[in-house]
């Protein structure tokens, strides 16, 4: 049986949808990965495989295919282990929310609980821009992904207690975010730039300014 989940691909500062498709059938046991993955990515079948397991829920036996699509954008890193892993449930009937209106994100620990994933900004701006209603993000990440208004946020903690609120076991209620406090803020760490990705020139040309103590105007 088919199922699909939405996640989302970074390309610099912007997002891509991404189209989940998992494929589930009789066949000798095998799990396949293709849309051009990264090792990342590819590296989701084993703490898909096993966080599923370890959250007490069966995973399907035969032949498991995943493609994300579209297949000519490069997907890098984790964030797809639990919109696989939903897709994989998905498809023999583990979950029965078709999730049409949600987008999916979060990297899978071996015991099904999630770790931060990086890029969420401009993951949760996509999936506002594209109409859709839900976004499902690990809990460590809920502030960062509830600065974008008009999208319902729900924090996650693990594979088990998304799959809990989805079949309606143990709702979660949308998470509304801390107020910020802009004269409490000290620029630390989280300004480093070495967390972004590319935008080589742009950080060259800050850096340049800053060391001659120069304006700069960025268009």
């Amino acid at each position: 049986m088919l199922a699909k989940v939405l996640s989302c691909a970074t390309i610099g500062l912007d997002g891509v949808l991404v189209e989940v498709e998992v494929d589930t059938g009789p066949g000798r046991p095998n799990f396949i990965v293709v849309g051009l993955p990264d090792a990342a990515v590819q590296e989701s079948r084993e703490r898909v495989r096993t966080a599923i397991r370890n959250s007490g829920i069966r995973f399907p036996l035969g032949r498991v295919t995943v493609n994300l699509a579209p297949a000519d954008i490069r997907k890098e890193g984790p964030a797809y282990d639990l919109p696989i892993a939903v897709g994989v449930l998905s498809s023999y009937g583990g979950i029965d929310d078709p999730l049409d209106d949600a987008l999916v994100v979060g990297e899978l620990s071996l015991d099904g609980s999630l770790r931060p994933t990086n890029g969420v900004l401009p993951m949760v701006s996509v999936a506002l821009r594209d109409g859709l209603k839900r976004v499902f993000v690990p809990w460590s990440n809920a502030d960062e992904a509830a600065l974008v208004e008009g999208v319902d946020v729900y924090p996650i903690e693990s594979l088990s207690a998304l799959v809990r609120h989805l079949s309606g076991e143990a709702p979660i209620p949308p998470y509304r975010g801390k107020p910020l406090d802009a004269a409490s803020f000290e620029p630390g760490e989280a300004l480093d730039f070495k967390h972004i990705r590319g935008q080589e020139q742009v950080k060259r040309g800050l850096e340049v300014a800053a060391a001659g103590n120069h304006n700069v105007l960025m268009l």
